[in-house]
């Protein structure tokens, strides 16, 4: 019963999400779209849109846990229990960090990746600064919901055993995947990306578990994941084939980058 509670707040905040849109959508003269699948550039519309994709996370992450008989304070108090696991935290930072560096280096060693700065050079700085504020946020956010909320509830609904909670984290990581193509994408491709965002979804539930079930370790590593990759896109172009190396937003959607996500898994199955 708990998962249908969640599932229907976020249907509600999908609904509230879309009626704002449609409001702007006719009041600037434009057809009617699915949530955040109009093609217009109009500012109104694509302001409605992130704000409005901000609510909606927001009606989840408070209108979940009171649906669950919860005070949302409580549950973030559960979610992020006090002290921080500071050891957790450094491991989770450094098994990612460090490694990506490495990865890239690799990369323009062999001839797959070139190092070449995107941009001039003030606006290069500009992007470089939002680098340093968005990746915390988006990953608290996106962790809140989908570990702290998603794959809490499917954990505590099955049975619980080992091969149940792979099942949960699996599920899970595929609504995760899934949620990142709502917004309409019409020039870039579906499937590859898909299966990048789903088995970095399986390495955050796999963190989720190793932490005790809180949120701590999975954001520092969705984080940290975030904040390396947008920063390398600015400095570097990639060379050798898509199903490789990946997308400069997607490095993880390839050969190389599933490669390091298995790296990576084993690194916090053995370190955590």
């Amino acid at each position: 019963m708990n998962l249908l509670y969640v599932v229907a707040v976020a249907v509600f905040a999908l609904m509230v999400l879309w009626a704002a849109q449609s409001i702007v959508l006719v009041a600037v003269g434009e057809p009617l779209a699915l949530p955040l699948r109009f093609t217009t550039r109009k500012p109104a519309v694509r302001w409605t849109g992130r704000v409005m994709t901000h609510f909606a996370w927001l009606i989840i992450l408070v209108g979940s846990p009171l649906m669950l008989g919860m005070r949302p304070q409580d549950a973030l108090a559960q979610a992020l229990p006090l002290p921080p696991p500071w050891r957790e935290i450094a491991i989770g930072f450094s098994v990612v960090f460090f490694p990506i560096l490495a990865a890239y280096g690799l990369l323009i060693a062999v001839g797959w990746t070139r190092f070449e700065p995107q941009h001039d050079r003030a606006t290069r700085r500009a992007k470089l600064f939002r680098r340093f504020l968005g990746p915390l946020p988006v990953a608290f956010l996106e962790e809140a919901v989908f570990r702290g909320i998603l794959l809490e509830q499917l954990l505590r609904a099955l049975p619980q055993t080992p091969s149940f909670a792979v099942l949960a984290v699996v599920v899970s990581s595929v609504a995760f995947s899934l949620v990142h193509f709502i917004k309409r994408h019409p020039d870039k491709p579906f499937w590859q990306p898909a299966y990048g965002f789903f088995i970095v979804g399986c390495v955050l539930g796999q963190c989720y578990l190793l932490g005790g079930r809180t949120l701590w370790l999975p954001i520092v590593v969705h984080a940290t994941f975030i904040f390396t990759i947008e920063v390398a896109k600015l400095y570097t172009m990639r060379v050798a084939p898509r199903w490789l190396v990946g997308y400069p937003e997607w490095p993880q959607a390839s050969v190389a980058g599933s490669a390091f996500i298995l790296f990576l898994a084993i690194a916090l199955l053995l370190l955590i």
